[in-house]
């Protein structure tokens, strides 16, 4: 079996995926014994004329399975349309994507900086105090509520210190994004994907040359994407210290260092064998982080895509759930099928 067959099959897996999430999703919101349409409409406007022509624009005087179809089909074709800020919920979401992206990309780097150093550090050094460090760092990080550690950095970072702010996005100049947005339509195929690129607010910076935009990004965000990747930083050292140690104990590196192969070529050889795992929870991460990381977005206050699905769930806004989830179970698919795509390359065995 090839590789092409291989992806081929993961690809297949994605339609029945999205439509069994987006129906879980759905049914557990409609369950909720609440009336949305109030939520939406609010206690000022609450009459019943206003109730009723929203209640029949979004199909809620329909079964629940009309309901869904009926957003499902506006989701599909793009005209989904929040009832709370009478915006289009994918035009919404486009904007605050890219923020969350910025605050993924900044998180999932200190990531690999503090977990991966530390793992291969811990396995080098087993049942030193430096590999007890790493342990107990991975069972605080797993044990500690996350909004403990995002209020105490808080309070030593900002409170104490202010090295940071916790007011505003930076965004580039209107004219920057005005030019981004025009790519698509001076450069065929290819301006598309700069415009995609361009739409997270500190890479369009970049391409205007508006460093100060970057340089206050990273000062406005480096709290946040530290304190994420605190998290989970010991585990991923964890993984990483433990799947080396299993690689080291195999016999093909029994066998190398008979053959008295260096030491530099034979952590060479475990690496790449010990990276399967370690790509595979790494993975996971940056799509948790790609899709909102619910908690650190409304504490830190960003307008990223983990704040508007929690502000959605909060009044119950059916429409920004169902896309909101689209998106997520989209990343993780994504982000699983590049992880399916490294597996293959660094063990061709897989594709079997």
């Amino acid at each position: 079996m090839g590789l092409a067959h291989y992806l081929a099959r993961r690809v297949i897996t994605f339609i029945p995926t999205l439509i069994g999430v987006l129906l879980i999703t759905y049914i557990v919101a409609y369950a909720i014994p609440a009336d949305p349409v109030r939520a939406w409409v609010g206690e000022k406007l609450l009459n019943r004329e206003a109730l009723e022509m929203v209640r029949k624009k979004y199909k809620f005087d329909a079964p629940w399975y009309e309901q869904f179809a009926f957003f499902v089909q506006q989701l599909l074709t793009g005209q989904l349309e929040d009832p709370i800020r009478y915006r289009n919920v994918f035009s919404e979401i486009f904007f605050r994507f890219g923020i969350t992206v910025e605050l993924a990309l900044i998180s999932f780097l200190f990531l690999v900086a503090i977990g991966i150093p530390l793992g291969i550090v811990a396995a080098m050094k087993k049942d030193s105090p430096v590999d007890f460090f790493v342990r107990i760092f991975a069972l605080i990080g797993s044990s500690l509520p996350s909004f403990v550690l995002y209020y105490f950095l808080i309070l030593i970072l900002f409170v104490y210190y202010r090295t940071t702010s916790l007011a505003g996005i930076p965004l580039p100049s209107q004219t920057c994004t005005d030019f981004i947005s025009s790519l698509p339509n001076q450069i065929p195929v290819l301006g598309y994907i700069v415009s995609a690129i361009g739409s997270v607010p500190m890479f369009g910076a970049a391409m205007c040359g508006e460093g100060g935009v970057v340089v206050e990004t990273f000062r406005r965000l480096y709290l946040p994407a530290l304190a994420l990747a605190l998290l989970s930083g010991g585990f991923i050292a964890r993984i990483v210290r433990n799947s080396i140690l299993d690689v080291m104990g195999s016999e093909f590196i029994l066998y190398a260092k008979a053959r008295g192969l260096s030491k530099l070529k034979i952590w060479g050889h475990a690496l790449k064998n010990a990276m399967i795992p370690i790509v595979t929870v790494l993975g996971l991460n940056f799509g948790g982080l790609l899709s909102g990381a619910v908690i650190a977005e409304n504490v830190f206050n960003i307008p990223g895509i983990g704040k508007y699905m929690y502000d959605a769930i909060t009044r119950l806004n059916f429409p920004v759930i169902i896309a909101s989830t689209f998106l997520v179970a989209l990343i993780y698919l994504v982000v699983n099928f590049v992880v399916d795509i490294i597996y293959a390359v660094i063990d061709p065995r897989i594709r079997y």
